[in-house]
């Protein structure tokens, strides 16, 4: 009767449920009501522990998680998650605060969340509390539950890493190889910045299923990034109808079609863009202008000039619908697969659905599905 809470270490069981009595009188519901209040309390002490180590990067991902609406700040912080360690956020400094990480990781079962890229070239350029972030990453990795890397930074070097990359930079999977640490495993929520609800869902993923999700061959979670943004994007019936912006202001722009002539990469970007959106999911980058693949390794290299056309993608032709296109190609209205069945057929991807790979010429193909964990 008189022994110890797991989650409250320091209390004995005796004490804790004359607390909770206590507690449950004071708020009206009445001494019936302690257990659930125990109950509560328990939960709210399970909360996974998350901290969030920031390398080279411009904090742009952790402004987006003290953005997110969808659950805001309080709610994630105070009730979904226990976050122990965020620069950027976080009240203590200097001793403090490197004390509540290391107390953090040394009890374990912690999640690590990554932002911004690391710099192999200078290892000194990124130190904290005296380590290096090579140090700090390798180190910390080992001994997390899941590592999730948030960002294109630290998913793959994003700008940091681009021609000629002075500083060496690399994502979180590329240094933990360099570390020596064979086959790592780093959930990549990329994107630029990184979105803090791609990072939540991920987390609930694994806190629900007790396993990490599938990924694709770059680390990606394939429930989240299974699909290009072309899929799913609002204007792909101007796409397939032919009806594109010719170039940026004309009266194309004003009827909102297709931004695939003046350089989106939708069709080679694989990310849930369309749907989760931004800004409480209000709005997102297509609204504005072009997508230009920020979800993908290496975008800055590979996917400039943004303004220029995707090499392999070919769009349907103006004038010509897409069941006309459809008995052309020979089956899809005949089985009724649609503008989704159209739409791969014309962008060269039908049959295939993950991520591009690199082809030693330069050009991207693209590689069917194939999850791992």
């Amino acid at each position: 009767m008189d022994g110890k809470i797991p989650s409250f270490p320091g209390i004995s069981r005796r004490d804790f449920l004359k607390y909770c009595t206590t507690l449950a009188v004071i708020i009206g519901a009445g001494e019936a009501a302690a257990p659930q209040i125990a109950e509560a309390l328990d939960a709210l002490a399970k909360r996974p522990a998350v901290i969030w180590s920031q390398f080279m990067e411009c904090t742009g991902c952790a402004v987006s998680l003290l953005q997110s609406r969808t659950p805001d700040v309080a709610n994630l912080i105070l009730r979904d998650i226990s976050l122990n360690y965020l620069e950027t956020a976080m009240a203590p400094a200097g001793d403090q605060a490197e004390k509540s990480f290391d107390e953090t990781v040394n009890a374990g079962g912690f999640y690590y969340v990554v932002e911004g890229a690391v710099a192999e070239g200078v290892p000194k350029a990124i130190t904290v509390h005296g380590k290096t972030a090579q140090e700090i990453f390798a180190a910390t990795y080992k001994k997390a539950k899941a590592t999730i890397a948030i960002g294109n930074c630290a998913c793959y070097g994003n700008i940091q890493a681009a021609a000629p990359n002075p500083t060496g930079a690399v994502g979180t999977t590329e240094a933990l190889k360099k570390a020596g640490i064979a086959n790592p495993t780093v959930i990549n929520i990329a994107r630029c910045p990184g979105n803090a609800e791609d990072m939540l869902a991920t987390l609930v993923y694994v806190l629900h299923f007790n396993k990490l999700p599938d990924l694709d061959s770059i680390g990606r979670p394939l429930f989240l990034y299974g699909q290009t943004v072309h899929d799913n994007c609002e204007r792909r019936a101007h796409f397939e109808a032919g009806e594109f912006v010719e170039t940026f202001g004309d009266a194309n722009t004003q009827k909102e079609f297709c931004w695939f002539k003046v350089g989106c990469k939708g069709p080679k970007t694989f990310a849930p863009c369309p749907v989760t959106r931004w800004n409480g999911h209000i709005s997102w980058c297509v609204h504005n202008g072009p997508c230009i693949g920020c979800a993908e390794p290496s975008f800055w290299d590979n996917l400039t000039p943004f303004t220029q056309e995707v090499a392999d993608v070919h769009p349907p032709v103006a004038g010509i619908s897409t069941t006309t296109i459809g008995e052309v190609l020979g089956v899809a209205t005949a089985v009724g697969l649609g503008a989704h069945f159209i739409g791969q057929a014309a962008t060269g991807r039908l049959g295939h659905g993950g991520p591009p790979e690199k082809e030693p010429g330069g050009e991207k193909t693209y590689k069917p599905k194939g999850g791992k964990k």
